[in-house]
């Protein structure tokens, strides 16, 4: 099996692909996202989200008419 290369300073090895938490952090101090890099040079693979938003969901209730 093929080893990934960095394509900026051409170390090869899985083991070199390494991930970081953001330093931006959500209000319950969970990161926003984390940064997949080359922990030999700091090329950037990608940032893939972590933390995202969404709406509160309330439940429908339905209330006979009198």
């Amino acid at each position: 099996m093929a080893e990934p290369t960095c394509p900026n300073c051409q170390i090869a090895g899985v083991e070199h692909i390494v991930s970081k938490d953001s330093a931006e952090r959500s209000k319950t101090k969970q990161p926003w996202f984390l940064i997949v890099h080359c922990d030999g040079c700091g090329h950037v693979y990608d940032i893939i989200a972590k933390h995202t938003f969404s709406q509160p969901v309330t439940p429908r209730l339905t209330l006979p008419r009198l």
